[in-house]
């Protein structure tokens, strides 16, 4: 595929993506929504049609008369054409699941397995332009916007859609950390629902951070990030899932666009590279801290306080830092060494 076609391929993603990000809001705010046939089902799926015409006319036209297809698939596209047949299946199967059992809502619409299956062949879709790039030589590691835009579309609508399938443990739709929340938790007469969502505040800032940090740790393994993707990585997730609440705290979306540029700004100045390793762990533990430094933060203004002990959101700080360094360890791993001569193997025996 070219880079216009790259392109072409991620624009079509954002329109299927942007069909699931309005289903989520339509389900998370109209709770009384008990009917497969809406306009946002309708976005979502034409968007899925769009992306698998222009896909399977990508392949047919480089087809060989009487030749077989699958040699066809442009390079990295292997994995968009499983998906889409995984796709069509999970959103068949998703017609019958309603009919049989209805509209799941809350935590069980995340966990329906036609759900996961249609987040499993929307994966592979819209990480194809990100594997069509990544396998271009021509495609230099300080490659700007011009060539990169495929690339920071792809990586961010596969971070926003894996956001989206675990949107129950994201500070930024909703406010966990709140004053307000702090007080009822405090006043509960069940000690136990207090340790456990002080588990799941903690287990969310992880989790989050993965989707914050791991696109940007992947950009750098093959190029520099342009002036401003890291930015749009981090802010426009921010956006997207407090949508999904219909912005009903719009402030932590601005908070975590701000942190988004803060991370920008500290990703200029260490310039992260696989070269440079330690700039890039210090990196990996900074981001994080910055990002919810700005958002705590702002809340804490906001607020006059925080929900939580000092020990509880200070952990929770730290437990990102460790996050992102972890993620280094795993996408950089140590060499591995080196295999001694036969000779050399003896003198050392």
């Amino acid at each position: 595929m070219s880079r216009g076609e790259d392109l072409l391929t991620a624009a079509l993603s954002g329109w299927l993506i942007t069909g699931l990000f309005l289903d989520g809001w339509a389900h998370n705010t109209q709770p009384q929504l008990e009917t497969f046939v809406t306009p946002w089902h309708a976005v979502f799926y034409s968007g899925f049609a769009a992306v698998a015409v222009w896909i399977a006319w990508s392949v047919g036209r480089r087809r060989a008369p009487g030749g077989r297809w699958w040699p066809a698939v442009p390079v990295g596209y292997r994995g968009a054409v499983a998906g889409l047949a995984v796709f069509h299946v999970a959103g068949a199967g998703d017609v019958a699941w309603h009919t049989a059992f209805g509209i799941e809502h809350n935590e069980a619409a995340l966990l329906s397995p036609t759900h996961l299956g249609l987040y499993l062949g929307a994966f592979l879709v819209v990480t194809a332009p990100l594997r069509s790039r990544w396998a271009d030589p021509t495609v230099g590691r300080r490659a700007g916007w011009r060539e990169l835009a495929p690339v920071v579309v792809s990586l961010a609508l596969t971070a926003d859609l894996s956001a989206f399938i675990l949107q129950n443990f994201s500070p930024v739709r909703d406010n966990p950390v709140s004053r307000s929340l702090g007080q009822q938790l405090a006043a509960t007469p069940l000690p136990g629902l207090t340790d456990r969502s002080i588990e799941h505040l903690v287990a969310s800032f992880i989790l989050t951070t993965v989707f914050l940090v791991a696109p940007v740790l992947f950009l750098v393994r093959r190029w520099e990030p342009p002036v401003g993707a890291v930015a749009a990585l981090i802010g426009s997730q921010c956006v997207l899932m407090q949508g999904l609440s219909g912005f009903a705290d719009p402030g932590l979306a601005l908070l975590g666009v701000t942190g988004g540029a803060l991370v920008e700004l500290a990703t200029r100045r260490l310039r992260p590279a696989p070269g440079r390793l330690a700039e890039l762990r210090v990196w990996a533990a900074l981001a994080p801290g910055l990002f919810w430094a700005v958002w705590l933060g702002g809340i804490a203004l906001h607020d006059h306080g925080l929900g939580f002990k000092a020990e509880i959101w200070g952990g929770a700080l730290v437990w990102t830092a460790l996050t992102g360094v972890a993620l280094t360890i795993v996408m950089y791993p140590p060499p591995l060494p080196a295999r001694p001569e036969p000779e050399e193997a003896a003198r050392g025996r």
